[in-house]
C-alpha cells in the first residue's frame, strides 16, 4: 500500500518538475489557480522511466501522499515516519514524526528537512489512514513562507530556510468517522 504512495510521490514530483520547467511557481495543490494546468507552453511528458523524462529521484524519510509544490528553485513535500508505515505492524504512536522537506529542483539534493513531533494521541492507523497516512495535505507557499497542516498537530509555518515561525492548534478531537 505505501509503495503506491511513494511511487505516486515520485510520479508527482516528475510531473510537477516537467510542468514547472519554465520556472513558474506551483505554490499550492493543483497549481497557481487550482486548475492543475501549467501556463508553460512546453509539452508535459506522458511517459517516464528510470531513463526517460526523469531528472532526479530522492528517497523520503517515509511515505506521503501530499502533492509537492515548487517555489523558485525549491520543491517542498511532506511525509511521515515512525508509525503507520506498515499496515501489519503499525508500531507505536510515540514514534510518529511528520516531515517537511525542501529539495533543490535542479539537483534533487535535500536543502533541509524538518521533523515535527505529533500531538498525541493521534487517530489509530486504520480506515482512511491506511490509504492517506499522516501527511496527506499539500503544503502551500506565499513565496516567503511555507505552510503545512499536520492534522491534530496543527498548522505550521516555516521560512524558506527551514526555520519554524509558528505552530497553532486547530483542534484535537476526531469526528464520528475518525477523521481528526
Amino acid at each position: 500500500m505505501h509503495r503506491r504512495l511513494m511511487i505516486t510521490a515520485t510520479i508527482a514530483l516528475t510531473l510537477i518538475l516537467a510542468a514547472s520547467s519554465a520556472r513558474g511557481d506551483w505554490t499550492r495543490f493543483r497549481g497557481p489557480n487550482g486548475s492543475g494546468i501549467s501556463s508553460s507552453n512546453e509539452v508535459t511528458p506522458t511517459t517516464w522511466s528510470e531513463s526517460e523524462n526523469l531528472r532526479w529521484k530522492v528517497p523520503l524519510p517515509g511515505p506521503g501522499s501530499s502533492s509537492p509544490i515548487v517555489v523558485g528553485d525549491r520543491v517542498f513535500v511532506t511525509c511521515w515516519s515512525g508509525y503507520g508505515t506498515d499496515a501489519n505492524d503499525p508500531g507505536d504512536q510515540k514514534e510518529l514524526k511528520r516531515h517537511l522537506l525542501c529539495i533543490d529542483a535542479n539537483t534533487g539534493n535535500t536543502v533541509w528537512s524538518k521533523a515535527v513531533e505529533p500531538y498525541l494521541p493521534e487517530d489509530e492507523f486504520r480506515g482512511m489512514f491506511t490509504q492517506h497516512g499522516y501527511a496527506s495535505h499539500t503544503p502551500v507557499s506565499d513565496g516567503e513562507q511555507v505552510y503545512v497542516f499536520f492534522g491534530k498537530t496543527g498548522a505550521l509555518a516555516f521560512d524558506m530556510e527551514g526555520n519554524r515561525l509558528w505552530q497553532t492548534s486547530v483542534g484535537t478531537e476526531s469526528g464520528a468517522r475518525g477523521w481528526g
